[in-house]
């Protein structure tokens, strides 16, 4: 089940698209698309220059759906309420406490066409490696390879090594990694900076990173743990040298939210599209029975769309009830 040595597995599910890459048999990145109403990365839409934000330099602009962008650079004489066209190169970010940020434009090329923008599917067509398709009624590789931990790992923040542990929080400026083990600092800071540098790439955390190591006074301590993050990490980013208190900072390009920040925007929504991928595996011809928690009832209740494909997909009725003794990742597929 897990001969696939190199590549992307794409599994296209309900509610929620999913990507794995495997590289020579382990997991190196996880992928999770799922519709947010708001526009894609490379898309070109026409919108209308709403507010100046800076003036001459950067302004608000608002596409026909109402979502807001922020506009920059603004082209020479452009005035509020004229119509314009655009491209989005870093979508809008959904931050805890319900705020967010807009998605950042700037003026399209003269010429370009409408476009929808990248779906996670050309995002991994466009790398140039192997792709195959994952279907429901097949073994779950995805699972076979890691998939569950490292959801796990963008939903808790947390990831475990032997010696120690990374936690990962998200704020508003930034995205701070938090090293800590019993082991002597030293070694301790060479294993984190290896599964560091692992875990950027698998979550696709981009934007401003502090990574917060033990302090080590010796500047040739620190610049080994630098050339082991340097030798691990695969995407392309800049970092400064680490200080004597342990503090490294990192920037990569942000093109949308991180694995992590899509995974802690809405846990209800997670234990959802989970128990749907879990009922479409479900082996059998028997009718569907799902025993949920009442929240999950609920968001089904609202969501009639997932089971109805999920009724076409397995050739099968479906009913849902909601329990109030059922954990909100407890709930129980019965076939009849």
């Amino acid at each position: 089940m897990t001969d696939f040595q190199n590549g992307w597995l794409y599994e296209a599910g309900i509610g929620e698209n999913r990507a794995l890459r495997v590289l020579q048999g382990e997991l190196v990145a996880v992928r999770v698309e799922r519709d947010r109403g708001s526009a894609k990365l490379g898309a070109v839409v026409d919108v209308q220059f709403t507010q100046q934000w800076v003036a001459g330099k950067s302004g608000i602009v608002t596409l026909e759906s109402g979502e807001e962008a922020l506009l920059q650079p603004l082209p020479k004489g452009l005035t509020e309420g004229a119509k314009l066209r655009i491209e989005i190169i870093r979508e809008a970010l959904n931050e805890k406490g319900g705020q967010s940020k807009r998605a950042k434009a700037r003026p399209a090329d003269e010429g370009s066409a409408l476009s929808i923008g990248l779906s996670l599917l050309d995002h991994i067509e466009q790398s140039g490696e192997p792709i195959r398709h994952v279907q429901a009624h097949e073994a779950d590789i995805l699972a076979a390879y890691g998939w569950h931990e490292a959801m796990e790992q963008a939903e808790t923040g947390r990831i475990d090594f032997d010696g120690g542990n990374l936690l990962i929080s998200l704020t508003p400026a930034m995205t701070v990694i938090d090293v800590d083990g019993p082991l002597a600092p030293i070694e301790l800071a060479k294993r984190a900076a290896k599964e560091g540098a692992m875990a950027l790439t698998r979550l696709d955390i981009g934007g401003s990173v502090a990574v917060d190591f033990p302090s080590l006074e010796a500047k040739s301590d620190r610049t080994e743990i630098c050339a082991i993050f340097d030798s691990y990490m695969t995407g392309k980013c800049e970092r400064t040298a680490i200080n004597g208190f342990g503090l490294m900072q990192v920037v990569a390009r942000k093109t949308g939210p991180s694995v992590l920040e899509i995974m802690q925007a809405d846990k209800l929504l997670n234990a959802t599209l989970a128990l749907l991928r879990q009922a479409a595996r479900t082996q059998g011809t028997g009718a569907i029975q799902m025993s949920v928690h009442p929240a999950i009832a609920a968001e089904l209740d609202c969501r009639s769309e997932w089971l109805d494909k999920l009724a076409k997909q397995t050739g099968r009725t479906v009913s849902v009830e909601g329990k109030g003794d059922i954990g909100l990742h407890s709930g129980q597929i019965t076939t009849a």
